[in-house]
């Protein structure tokens, strides 16, 4: 049984992805869908960007993986069918892929462009439940991409951020994600970290408070204190023991984070 994974900024509030997944079942009542996210920041492509390379190696190899934030519905963006080495992708060409192609992740894509795929009339609104949604449903009946299109060589591409290393003990990088717990997921791998050495101690400092250490869990500080752990996308995180980190430090997505490591503190 095919699967297909549903990632959009709809919310629950309208009726949007219920109409998304009758075209898919309509098309084909076997396939199994996952509501992956629902309540990505609306137009926010990078956010989705990042939250589906964080997710998709989780599922079986050939799910299709079918991104609706699309703030430029209607307009001149393209639409795309993307075959990776894990999974298949079906998304609008705004960057929300930018993290697969980054990785290596993305082997080939192709613009849609197969009239006969698409639900007519198509909406100038509605791109979720004419176009990707027809697309992902016929892709789980027969796998190959390219009846849907030609071959783009040029899909759009953010530029993602990065930390930066200032020395050898020094890397500074920047909040990439706010997840539901207030929780700020940061840009500096664990691999970063652990080039830091951070058994000799580390610190990082946010919007002038300064934490020592990595944590092993949420619950070794008190309530409201906040800290720092490797968390589960692979990424250093800072967080607030049963708080929100978000709200006490008044920070969010694109403030500066800095790491050092390679001396001793003491814990007080």
């Amino acid at each position: 049984m095919r699967i297909i994974t549903l990632l959009t900024d709809f919310g629950h509030a309208d009726p949007f992805v219920g109409i998304m997944k009758g075209v898919i079942l309509g098309i084909n009542p076997r396939v199994q869908i996952v509501d992956l996210c629902h309540g990505v920041s609306p137009q926010d492509v990078l956010e989705a960007a990042f939250l589906l390379k964080c997710s998709y190696r989780y599922f079986p190899k050939g799910t299709i993986h079918l991104v609706v934030v699309d703030p430029g519905v209607g307009g001149m963006r393209k639409g795309l069918v993307a075959e990776g080495r894990h999974g298949y992708y079906v998304a609008p060409d705004n960057g929300v892929l930018s993290y697969l192609f980054a990785s290596g992740e993305i082997r080939r894509v192709v613009e849609i462009t197969a009239e006969a795929y698409l639900l007519h009339p198509v909406s100038q609104t509605f791109h979720g439940r004419d176009v990707f949604a027809p697309v992902a449903g016929h892709l789980s009946r027969r796998s190959g991409i390219d009846r849907f299109g030609q071959a783009t060589r040029r899909p759009v591409r953010l530029r993602l951020p990065v930390s930066t290393k200032k020395s050898a003990r020094v890397l500074v990088g920047s909040i990439l994600h706010v997840d539901r717990f207030g929780n700020l997921i940061t840009n500096i791998s664990g691999r970063e970290i652990s080039a830091l050495h951070p058994e000799r101690g580390i610190t990082v400092s946010i919007k002038g408070r300064t934490m020592h250490g990595l944590e092993q869990s949420y619950d070794r500080l008190k309530p409201g204190e906040t800290g720092t752990i490797l968390g589960s996308a692979g990424y250093l995180e800072i967080f607030a023991n049963q708080r929100s980190a978000a709200r006490l430090l008044k920070a969010g997505r694109g403030v500066a984070v800095r790491v050092e490591g390679g001396r001793r503190h003491k814990r007080g």
